[in-house]
């Protein structure tokens, strides 16, 4: 069987999801409060699944069907997300990863549909900025660009000169790995919640991880 190891071992690049594997970023500013602050941007009445949903990215996929609208919904969403991640905790072992791999020479890239901004301020705020090449995010309300669309992934590849052959993706949801694999890109999924492991086997993760430190045990 396959470890963690031994897929890390053979890739240069190192794409790294950011909300889960890197810290919760809705931990501490809700989701919740996040999608209802998106949904006080509109007037009239929304569609009960939009209107019910406790996912902000559910809000956005909406205001992206209302054409120009959108943009007023991702700007106010990377605003929330920025002061969202000034009290996201952290992920147990994951900045011991990234020295790990950055020791290593392993070049890491997050891939997130978080928005740049925010991912900055974190890595910033919290000093690991210098152990990461590149940041590959959402920049803009397009978000058919977003995952499970391989696209960030690609754009990350692009930054740093790598091959799909020798990068691996390190994600805590199913589009992570959906994303991978129209990248063609190996996987390391991360199963931080009960139920996950059982998600992962179905969509074909190339290995499942139950603590971000079995990267580099």
């Amino acid at each position: 069987m396959t470890c963690p190891a031994q897929i890390i071992d053979g890739a240069s690049t190192v794409l790294l999801d950011f909300d889960g594997p890197v810290c919760a970023v809705f931990d501490g500013l809700s989701n919740h409060q996040v999608a209802t602050e998106l949904r006080d941007l509109f007037e009239g009445e929304l569609p009960d699944a939009v209107d019910q949903s406790r996912d902000p990215f559910d809000v956005l996929k909406y205001a992206a069907s209302l054409g120009d609208f959108a943009g007023l919904v991702e700007r106010r969403l990377r605003e929330l997300e920025i002061r969202a991640v000034a009290l996201a905790p952290a992920t147990p072992g994951t900045s011991e990863v990234l020295k790990a791999l950055h020791a290593r020479g392993k070049l890491v890239v997050v891939v997130s549909n978080n928005s740049e901004d925010a991912i900055a301020a974190y890595l910033n705020t919290r000093g690991l900025a210098k152990l990461v090449v590149g940041i590959s995010a959402r920049t803009s309300p397009d978000i058919q660009k977003l995952k499970p669309h391989p696209y960030l992934l690609q754009q990350a590849m692009d930054l740093v000169g790598a091959s799909p052959k020798h990068s691996v993706m390190i994600g805590d949801s199913v589009t992570d790995i959906e994303a991978a694999h129209r990248a063609n890109v190996s996987t390391i999924a991360y199963a931080n919640k009960p139920g996950k492991r059982t998600k992962f086997e179905r969509c074909g993760a190339s290995v499942i991880i139950d603590h971000m430190n079995d990267l580099v045990r």
